[in-house]
C-alpha cells in the first residue's frame, strides 16, 4: 500500500503523462482507445486526438497503459519507459483500400473499376533489388522481366492489363515518374527500399488522368517526414552485400526541425556486376557488366492543423557499362517540387508543381562487324515542368471531384558517329493540359461513377536535321500542330450480397505522341529510324467487368477486360534503309486476371494471380497484321506469402513471367521463366535488424530483352541499424485477420 502511494505521489508531482500513438509510417492514429491504469487500481479510458495524443484525467495516477484502434494490433506500455511515441501495427490486410482508382479511398471490394495493390508487408516481405522486379508481384504489371539495372532506356517503358508499351501512367507522389521526352521510368531514382505502396489502377484511366493511361495509373508513394507533431527523429542505415558482386548502402531520416516542421531524407547507392550478355551477342573483347544507381530524396513538410505545404527534391544517377568496349549508359535527373494539401471536414484540396531536368547518354559499338569500336553516342537532355490541381467533395449520397493539369516539356536528341560526325538531330517544345470532372453516387448496395476529361495537347519549335550517308546535312522545321480529346468513363458496382459485388465499366482514351516520337531519329549502321512530327494521339477504349467475393479472412476477384487502341503508332519500313513512325495500326488486347488473398493463419497471408491476355495487331502493315504486341506476356502469375513470427518477417514469391517477344513482327521470342525469391528479417540488439535475400532462387537463365540477360541467382545479407530515438510498441505483435 506504502509503495502505491508513493508510486501516486512521484507521478503527480511528474505531471499529467501524455502518450502520442502513430502507425508505422509515423501518421497520428486519431480516436485510439487508450486505457490508463495501475496494476489493481481504476482505468481511465480515453481518446487520441487530431496528434495521436492522449493524456490521463488530471491527478489520475497511471503507470501503464493499453492501445487499440480498429484494423491496427493492441499494445501495453509502461509510462516510465517510453522513449518516444507508441507504435501501432497493423494487422494483416486481406482487403485493402486504393485512392488511384477513383480519387477517393476506396475499398479493392466496393470499387466499381478493377485495381491492386501492394501494401507495407507486400514490400517489405520482396527480395526484388530493383522497383519494376518488386512491381512483377502487382497484377496487371506487364513489364516484369526485371532488370533495369542492365538494359537500353527505351525499353524502360510501362504496360498495364496487357495495353502495350507507353501506354499507361506512373506517379510518384503524385507527381509523373516518366521522362516526358521519351515515355521511360528511371527506375533507380525510386528504389525499392523508399517505396512504402504501390497502387494500380487497371483499365481505362484517361478521364481522370488525362494522356497515356489507355492502360491503367500507377500511383507509388515513398517515404516521408512523420506527420504527427513532436515525433521524434529516427530512422535506420543499411549496409549490404552479396552475389553478383552486389552492394548497397541506404539511409533514411526524419525528424522535426521545429514545433510544425518536420522533414526527411533518403538516400542510397546500388552496385551489382553479372555477364549480361547472352551468347549469341558476345565478343572475345567482351568483361563483366557493371551498374551503379544512387538516389537521393529530402521532402521538408508543415505537420498540424487541416493544411500542409511540402517542399521535396530528388536527385539520381545511374550508369551501365553493358559489358563491351564503347557499350554503356548514363543519366542523370534532377527535380524539385512543391505542393499544398487542404482537409476540411467535407472537402479535399490538393495543388502540386515541379520542375524537372534529365540528360540521357547512351553509346553504341559497331558490334557484330567490330565489337567495341564507337558506333555512335546518343545525347538526350530534356526539361519540363507542371502544375497538378484536384478538388475533392464528399457527401451522403454524392462525391464530386474535379482535377486539372498542365505541363511543358522541351527536348533535344542528338546523334554523333565515332569520328563526331553528326548523324541527326531534332527539338521541340510540348504542351499538354486537361480539366476532368467526375461524380460517384453511392448507396447502401450500389455505385456509379460517371466522368469525363478533356485535354488539348500543343507541338511547337520543332526542328530536324539529318545527314546523309553521302555527308548532305538537311534541316527541316517541323509545323506547329495542335490536338484535342474528350474521354469519357462510366462504372457502375452492385452488392448482390454484403460479400459479394459485380463491377462493370467503360471508359475513352488517348495517348499523345512523346516529342520522343516526334523529333528524334536515330541511325543503327546502314538503317535510319525516321521522326514523324505529323503524328496525331492515339484513341482508345477499355471495357471491364468483374466479380469481388470477400469475407473477413478472405478476398477473390475475377475481371474481364478488353483494350482497343485506333492510330496506334508503329514503325512502317519504307526501304532497306528507312524505316519511319506512322499513325497505321489498330490494336486490341483481351484479357482475364484473377486474385486471391487469404490469411492461413493469424500473421500468415497468402496471396495468388494470375492473368492471360491476347494482345495483338488487328490493322496496320501487312507485315504486323496477327502479332503480339512487344513486351506483353501472354501469361503472368504469382504466388506470394508474407508471414511474421514476433518480430520475425519472412516472405517468399514465385512469379511466372509468361512468353513475349521483343520486336513487333514476332521474330524475336523471350521465352518464359519462373522466378522465385525469398526474404528474411529478424530482430538483433539495440533495435538492430539482419535482412537475408535471396533471388531467382532456381538460378532461371532467361532473356529480359533480345541481347539482355536476367540478373542470375544472388544471395545478399543486409544489416540495418537505428538512428534517432526508438519509438515504443509491444514486445511482439498478435495478428488477427479483417
Amino acid at each position: 500500500m506504502l509503495a502505491l502511494v508513493i508510486a501516486a505521489l512521484v507521478i503527480a508531482l511528474a505531471g499529467d503523462p501524455r502518450i502520442v500513438v502513430v502507425d508505422e509510417t509515423g501518421a497520428p492514429v486519431v480516436a485510439a482507445l487508450v486505457l490508463f491504469s495501475t496494476p489493481g487500481g481504476p482505468v481511465d479510458t480515453e481518446a487520441t486526438d487530431s496528434a495521436g495524443g492522449a493524456s490521463p484525467r488530471a491527478r489520475f495516477a497511471v503507470s501503464e497503459a493499453t492501445i487499440a484502434a480498429p484494423g491496427f494490433e493492441s499494445v501495453h506500455v509502461v509510462l516510465s519507459a517510453l522513449k518516444g511515441p507508441v507504435v501501432l501495427r497493423r494487422v494483416t490486410p486481406v482487403i485493402g483500400s486504393v485512392r488511384v482508382a477513383t480519387g477517393s479511398q476506396q475499398s479493392l471490394h466496393r470499387l466499381p473499376v478493377a485495381a491492386s495493390l501492394l501494401d507495407a508487408n507486400a514490400i517489405q516481405s520482396s527480395a526484388a533489388a530493383s522497383s519494376d522486379a518488386l512491381l512483377r508481384a502487382l497484377p496487371g504489371f506487364d513489364r516484369d522481366r526485371s532488370n533495369s539495372a542492365f538494359t537500353n532506356y527505351g525499353q524502360l517503358r510501362v504496360s498495364f492489363d496487357g495495353a502495350g508499351n507507353d501506354r499507361g501512367i506512373v506517379l510518384a507522389d503524385g507527381i509523373p515518374a516518366q521522362d516526358a521526352f521519351g515515355g521511360q521510368v528511371d527506375w533507380s531514382a525510386l528504389p525499392p527500399g523508399n517505396i512504402v505502396r504501390a497502387e494500380l489502377l487497371r483499365g481505362a484511366g484517361s478521364a481522370l488522368y488525362g494522356s497515356g493511361a489507355v492502360g491503367g495509373v500507377l500511383a507509388l508513394d515513398t517515404r516521408a517526414p512523420s506527420a504527427a507533431r513532436h515525433a521524434p527523429p529516427d530512422g535506420w542505415i543499411a549496409l549490404g552485400g552479396g552475389g553478383l558482386g552486389e552492394s548497397d548502402a541506404s539511409m533514411f531520416y526524419r525528424g522535426p526541425l521545429g514545433p510544425r516542421l518536420a522533414a526527411s531524407v533518403w538516400t542510397s547507392t546500388v552496385q551489382s556486376a553479372y555477364y549480361d550478355l547472352p551468347a549469341t551477342t558476345r565478343s572475345k573483347v567482351d568483361h563483366i557488366a557493371r551498374s551503379q544507381s544512387d538516389a537521393t530524396q529530402f521532402r521538408v513538410r508543415t505537420v498540424g492543423g487541416t493544411s500542409s505545404f511540402e517542399a521535396a527534391g530528388l536527385f539520381a544517377t545511374d550508369a551501365q557499362d553493358q559489358g563491351r568496349p564503347n557499350y554503356n549508359f548514363g543519366r542523370t535527373l534532377q527535380q524539385g517540387s512543391l505542393s499544398y494539401a487542404h482537409a476540411g471536414e467535407r472537402t479535399t484540396t490538393n495543388v502540386s508543381a515541379y520542375v524537372r531536368a534529365t540528360t540521357v547518354l547512351n553509346v553504341a559499338d559497331l558490334f557484330p562487324a567490330t565489337p567495341g569500336a564507337l558506333r555512335y553516342i546518343q545525347h538526350v537532355p530534356t526539361w519540363e515542368n507542371g502544375v497538378f490541381a484536384s478538388w475533392l467533395s464528399t457527401g451522403t449520397l454524392v462525391d464530386l471531384e474535379a482535377r486539372g493539369d498542365v505541363r511543358a516539356v522541351h527536348g533535344i536528341s542528338d546523334q554523333r558517329g565515332g569520328d563526331g560526325t553528326l548523324q541527326s538531330m531534332g527539338s521541340g517544345s510540348q504542351s499538354l493540359g486537361g480539366v476532368a470532372l467526375q461524380a460517384r453516387l453511392h448507396g447502401q448496395r450500389f455505385e456509379a461513377l460517371l466522368g469525363a476529361r478533356y485535354d488539348h495537347v500543343g507541338f511547337a519549335n520543332g526542328a530536324l536535321i539529318d545527314r546523309s550517308a553521302r555527308g548532305v546535312t538537311t534541316i527541316t522545321g517541323a509545323p506547329a500542330r495542335n490536338d484535342a480529346a474528350v474521354s469519357p468513363r462510366v462504372a457502375l458496382r452492385y452488392d448482390v450480397s454484403p460479400n459479394v459485388a459485380l463491377r462493370a465499366s467503360s471508359g475513352g482514351g488517348f495517348r499523345a505522341p512523346y516529342l520522343n516520337e516526334l523529333v528524334r531519329g536515330f541511325q543503327i549502321g546502314a538503317v535510319r529510324m525516321a521522326p514523324n512530327p505529323g503524328l496525331i494521339p492515339e484513341r482508345s477504349r477499355g471495357d471491364a467487368v468483374g466479380i469481388d467475393i470477400a469475407n473477413r479472412g478472405s478476398r477473390f476477384a475475377f475481371d474481364l477486360h478488353r483494350t482497343s487502341v485506333n492510330d496506334a503508332i508503329a514503325f512502317v519500313t519504307q526501304s532497306a534503309t528507312l524505316q519511319q513512325r506512322q499513325n497505321v495500326a489498330r490494336t486490341q488486347t483481351d484479357g482475364a486476371t484473377a486474385t486471391y488473398a487469404t490469411l492461413l493463419a493469424p500473421c500468415t497471408r497468402l496471396r495468388l494471380s494470375g492473368s492471360t491476355q491476347y494482345a495483338r495487331v488487328l490493322d496496320g502493315p501487312p507485315a504486323t497484321i496477327g502479332k503480339r504486341l512487344a513486351y506483353v506476356p501472354d501469361r503472368a502469375a504469382t504466388a506470394a506469402i508474407d508471414t511474421q513470427a514476433g518480430w520475425t518477417h519472412y516472405g517468399f514469391e514465385a512469379s511466372f513471367v509468361g512468353a513475349a517477344y521483343a520486336d513487333d513482327l514476332n521474330t524475336q521470342p523471350l521465352g518464359s521463366a519462373l522466378l522465385v525469391g525469398a526474404r528474411v528479417t529478424a530482430p538483433l540488439a539495440a533495435g538492430a535488424t539482419l535482412t537475408l535475400a535471396a533471388e531467382n532462387l532456381t538460378n532461371r537463365i532467361y532473356l529480359s530483352s533480345i541481347d539482355r540477360l536476367g540478373p542470375p541467382a544472388s544471395v545478399t545479407l543486409r544489416l540495418a541499424v537505428p538512428i534517432g530515438t526508438r519509438t515504443s510498441a509491444a514486445a511482439a505483435p498478435r495478428c488477427t485477420a479483417l
